[in-house]
């Protein structure tokens, strides 16, 4: 056969520079130990291997190979733990997402060791017990509201508390998550870019595709990805790899987050709040996607946005979505998650059936009036007559406070007037003030004139004007008196000798609002935050009602002793909500969540908080334990190991070494070839 004679050098300087190449990769390998996302390299080695026959080759089967040679530098990865990491990293990102939640709400709600609303409703209890003792008593009335008030203090705490907590989790999920879900994919599209260019150089680029595998690998905690690796040719017979990252949804459909020629391009995602039936933000939010499309850059590709949020299947922002969409049982059709929706509703219920139980309890039947504290009777003017003095008789209204209602009725001497209307008739205009009202009042009682008795005598005519300066309605008379007439605060009287005096009136239809809150909005439902003290029953205008018995003793109790009961009453607790069919016709409808009184409607909330709590931790737990084993795994391929390397550098020391003794061997047979062959017989 034959050889060339300098072939085993070319051998002997290919594995020596393999070898040398080799020491590189696992010095790069150690130096790099600590680094976070850092894979391991090696270096790819084949075999030079001869091609065809020559034919001056007796036996081709005895060939041998040219030596060896670097194909290039690789990395230890395997695609399966990859795969295996990130469907586990998205699970963590959901519990992890929902935990964060729960925890909050624990510390809204939990009053394991803390006094709060269960400790409010303990001491209402017992200030409505005294004044049970001491009914119709404005102090002790004073200590049930006060009772109240610190009962609505810690619910109006709570409901504050549940507003931010949702407030932090949307603004949180929009100015975070999703801005850090595009940046990721941001810098994966530039990543694929800039790898696909180097490449293009015949740089391997290891170091961005690691940092590129990191990127994935946080992607994967938001949402639910697969990656796979689409290969292009580059050059004459060179090929690159680049991943296409796809978001799998739970309905079987998938939306491609990198395309393009060589994954340039990547998705978009948003947040935005959802309405009401009436228009308003709810408080629940809907995630879209723009998917990465092989379009050229700044096409606009806002047609192709598509609602997923009924539709993410793990990751962090599904954990968010959840507590912020879902309220369990509470949902029509229910829900398979207890998030926010659920605690808020509970919450709000709770306190809608405690003030509307209190509000019917001291519900009252009388009707009420719109001006108070009218004066009781009138007076003359005390005088002694010198015949140039004219008989007055003055009623006072400076303490008068409100306006008169329509419908109220004033009776003068048998004649009967009504408020509101035109004038007409025997109705009196209602003016805009209440001084307005009783001008009105005074024109209308000179329409039908009354003759009034002055100490006994002959009927005097006279008018009514009101004067609003001194707030006085008097009647004068139209001529002077005689000389000598003395006149006494009481010497002006009705013909017959009757006093003089009005009769005022409510409208039956006016029911005096007994209730004990109110709503700060205006609204007929109650919630924890919009809930307060009715203002009549601050300024104690109105009080409990100790019993709706007209024919009771002033000590009777047995209303106050129903709202005691109240607290402890087995009752129906319903979340009331508005639906829409079809249609666009809106319905109410109720779902019922609990029955038992409502301390224990309170501890219930509180204890499922506890146990959707734990539970959600248990899964997150294992979750993070599960992750952490394949992480481990992967180090195990992917990580640099200090004793592995070690080993690698005697190795490849060793190897160098023998490549060069084989140079040397290599040499001292061609000195023998050279030198000492051919020289017998000289």
């Amino acid at each position: 056969m034959t050889r060339s004679t300098f072939s085993g050098f070319t051998i002997a300087q290919l594995a020596m520079t393999a070898s040398q190449r080799a020491l590189d990769v696992t010095g790069q390998n150690i130096a790099n130990i600590n680094t976070k996302g850092y894979t391991r390299q090696q270096v790819d080695l084949v075999s030079i291997n001869l091609r065809g026959a020559e034919p001056t080759s007796s036996n081709p089967g005895s060939k041998i190979g040219y030596g060896v040679e670097v194909s290039g530098i690789s990395q230890i990865r395997d695609p399966f733990l990859d795969v295996q990491y990130r469907n586990q990293i998205a699970k963590v990102g959901t519990a992890d997402a929902r935990q964060a939640v729960l925890d909050q709400l624990g510390n809204i709600f939990d009053e394991t060791d803390k006094d709060a609303l269960k400790k409010a409703l303990s001491d209402l209890s017992s200030s409505l017990d005294q004044l049970s003792s001491n009914a119709n008593n404005s102090e002790f009335d004073s200590i049930v509201r006060s009772r109240c008030q610190v009962l609505l203090n810690y619910i109006h705490q709570k409901s504050a508390d549940l507003k931010t907590t949702r407030e932090e989790s949307i603004y949180g999920l929009e100015n975070t998550d999703i801005k850090t879900v595009n940046s990721l994919l941001s810098d994966i599209g530039e990543l694929n870019d800039t790898i696909w260019k180097s490449q293009m150089l015949g740089n391997p680029s290891l170091e961005l595709m690691d940092q590129r595998n990191s990127k994935l690998d946080d992607l994967a905690s938001y949402l639910p990805i697969s990656v796979s690796y689409k290969e292009v040719t580059i050059g004459t017979n060179a090929k690159y790899n680049y991943p296409v990252v796809t978001l799998n949804g739970s309905n079987g459909m998938s939306y491609e987050l990198t395309a393009g020629e060589h994954g340039e391009n990547f998705a978009a995602f948003s947040m935005d709040q959802h309405l009401d039936l009436d228009g308003n933000p709810d408080g629940t939010v809907r995630i879209s996607v723009i998917p990465a499309a092989d379009y050229p850059a700044g096409t606009d590709l806002s047609a192709l946005k598509t609602d997923i949020t009924d539709y993410l299947k793990e990751g962090s922002i599904k954990g968010t979505v959840d507590m912020l969409n879902k309220s369990g049982e509470l949902d029509d059709p229910a829900s398979d998650f207890r998030g926010l929706g659920y605690y808020e509703k509970v919450f709000d219920s709770f306190v809608n059936s405690f003030a509307k139980t209190f509000n019917d309890l001291n519900g009252n039947m009388q009707p009420y009036t719109g001006a108070n504290v009218l004066p009781s009777s009138g007076s003359a003017t005390p005088m002694n007559t010198d015949g140039n003095q004219k008989a007055e008789f003055s009623f006072g209204f400076s303490n008068t406070i409100g306006n008169f209602l329509n419908n109220e009725t004033f009776t003068f001497n048998g004649k009967t007037y009504t408020f509101g209307g035109d004038g007409s008739g025997d109705t009196i205009v209602i003016g805009s003030t209440l001084d307005e009202s009783l001008k009105n009042l005074a024109d209308k009682l000179n329409t039908n004139p009354v003759d009034l008795s002055v100490n006994g005598a002959t009927p005097v005519p006279g008018t009514w004007n009101y004067d609003n300066v001194n707030k006085k309605l008097t009647w004068t008379s139209t001529n002077n008196m005689p000389s000598g007439t003395a006149i006494t605060k009481d010497s002006i009287k009705l013909q017959g000798g009757g006093p003089i005096v009005f009769s005022y009136k409510a409208n039956p239809l006016n029911v005096k609002n007994f209730d004990l809150f109110k709503t700060s909005d205006g609204t007929k439902k109650f919630t924890s935050s919009n809930i307060k003290i009715n203002d009549d029953w601050m300024n104690n205008s109105i009080h409990i009602i100790s019993t709706h018995d007209e024919k009771a003793g002033s000590t009777a109790n047995d209303n106050i002793l129903k709202m005691l009961k109240s607290l402890t009453d087995n009752r129906d607790f319903k979340y009331e909500y508005t639906k829409m069919d079809a249609s666009g016709n809106k319905s109410t409808n109720y779902i019922s969540f609990y029955t038992g009184n409502f301390s224990q409607c309170y501890s219930t909330l509180e204890n499922n908080q506890g146990i959707d709590s734990s539970k959600n931790k248990s899964i997150l737990d294992n979750h993070v334990t599960v992750v952490k084993k394949t992480a481990n795994d992967k180090d195990g391929v992917s990580g640099v190991s200090l004793d592995e390397e070690g080993i690698n550098l005697m190795h490849y020391q060793k190897s160098f070494s023998a490549a060069a003794r084989f140079m040397t061997t290599l040499d001292q047979a061609l000195d023998v070839l050279i030198n000492n062959t051919g020289v017998v017989g000289r």
